[in-house]
């Protein structure tokens, strides 16, 4: 897998630390397990997370593990995240609209799941041995603004073979879906889709885009 998308990483904002945090899987798990609600289903399902309670074994070395790292504690059974990890738990938990970004050529793929709360908003890409680089966000950037801003990453990551794709989901508290997919053919043609749910609209040219706005500007 290539380097990190360090391109998404967020300027400095009022109440948010830009410093990125590493995750395990079993870490995730941890803190998704600690509540069952419709947003900690959301997450399981975009992270690829197992449907394991809080007592399971998986879920029982996260919690050894953010314990050791010092990022919760553990006081008459509860669990309690503390610093980057209380965030990530109460964003995770509270979520209420969900972006997936994915950019692929080739046999390389480049993916996130971005999670806002009313509170933080947190990207989470995965990384080989089951890592996750976890990344707060600009709480006033439109989702799929900073979705476009991880495929333009991705695009000047990834080895310039073709053809490119770079696509956008954003999911609402409603379940109400939106897509955009953009793709860079072979000639360096560019063509746009997106629509509701899964029915994107016949891919149309479009002037190429870098920055990939466009994928933003079809989902605004």
């Amino acid at each position: 897998m290539p380097d990190e998308t360090a391109a998404v990483a967020p300027q400095d904002n009022a109440g948010t630390s830009s410093a990125r945090i590493d995750l395990s899987s079993v870490e995730l798990l941890a803190l998704v397990s600690m509540r069952s609600n419709a947003a900690t289903d959301r997450a399981r399902a975009m992270l690829g997370l197992p449907e394991d309670g809080l007592d399971s074994p998986l879920a029982s070395a996260g919690v050894s593990s953010l314990l050791v790292r010092q990022l919760a504690t553990a006081s008459q059974g509860r669990l309690a995240p503390q610093g980057p990890a209380n965030v990530i738990a109460r964003t995770l938990m509270d979520a209420q609209e969900w972006t997936e970004a994915i950019g692929t050529t080739g046999d390389a793929t480049n993916v996130a799941a971005v999670v806002r709360s009313a509170d933080g908003t947190v990207l989470f890409e995965p990384r080989p041995y089951n890592v996750w680089n976890v990344w707060p966000m600009p709480q006033d950037d439109p989702l799929p603004v900073i979705g476009a801003r991880f495929v333009e990453a991705t695009f000047g990551n990834l080895p310039a073979d073709r053809p490119f794709t770079g696509s956008v989901r954003v999911i609402d508290d409603d379940s109400t879906t939106r897509s955009a997919v953009v793709t860079v053919t072979e000639d360096e043609s560019w063509t746009l889709a997106s629509g509701p749910g899964g029915e994107l609209s016949t891919p149309a040219p479009t002037a190429p885009d870098p920055t990939f706005h466009i994928l933003a500007s079809s989902l605004a």
